[in-house]
């Protein structure tokens, strides 16, 4: 849309009103929704008899599941990244475009569940930190989409051992796919991770 000076510029204030009002509509929203179905999932927990942690751990595994059920309504293109299979999925709504072995985080240093969306992205980063008491420095880290604080996809050039979990947290891909995925993935597109 273009603006033009004159009478429709005096418009653009009104126009950023209007647009916040809706965003914050689509906030509150989605807010309240969540918080419906997190209490409807609480309430069939306790009245299963279910203890405070399952109850927790299922909240957000039927809440992850919810998020996958939308998404495949969709076309949206969104990354499926199953922890027990080691497997990233990227999809287009509800068809599968590429599937790949990864390496997500070890149990001491596991790859945290839920629904995320890629932050930022960098063709080449260094990726610093502490794993298992030891301090890491890798360079020119490939294909990196930060999706969650520190936590990335990316290339992974350092090992061969994908399929199983092996990481500090992140998920590790094979460079070639690690560089279709770069490609096809945009900011802000959903990164679901489950069990």
């Amino acid at each position: 849309m273009f603006l033009k000076f004159g009478s429709g510029f005096a418009k653009l204030p009104s126009l950023i009103q209007n647009f916040s009002f809706v965003l914050c509509a689509v906030s509150v929203w989605l807010i309240s929704s969540q918080a419906t179905y997190a209490q409807s999932v609480e309430i069939t927990l306790e009245n299963s008899g279910a203890d405070a942690s399952l109850a927790a751990a299922s909240n957000n595994s039927e809440w992850i599941e919810a998020w996958v059920n939308d998404l495949k309504q969709s076309n949206q293109r969104w990354i499926q990244v199953n922890l027990a299979e080691q497997r990233l999925t990227a999809w287009e709504g509800n068809t599968p475009v590429f599937s790949i072995a990864v390496s997500t985080g070890r149990a001491s240093d596991a790859t945290p569940t839920g629904v995320y969306a890629i932050e930022t992205k960098y063709r080449g980063a260094r990726m610093q930190g502490e794993s298992q008491g030891k301090q890491y420095d890798i360079p020119d880290v490939p294909y990196t989409m930060y999706f969650s604080g520190s936590y990335a996809i990316h290339g992974a050039y350092w090992h061969d051992s994908f399929g199983d979990p092996v990481s500090s947290g992140c998920i590790n891909v094979p460079v070639e796919g690690a560089a279709w995925l770069f490609d096809w993935a945009n900011m802000g597109t959903p990164v679901v991770v489950q069990d």
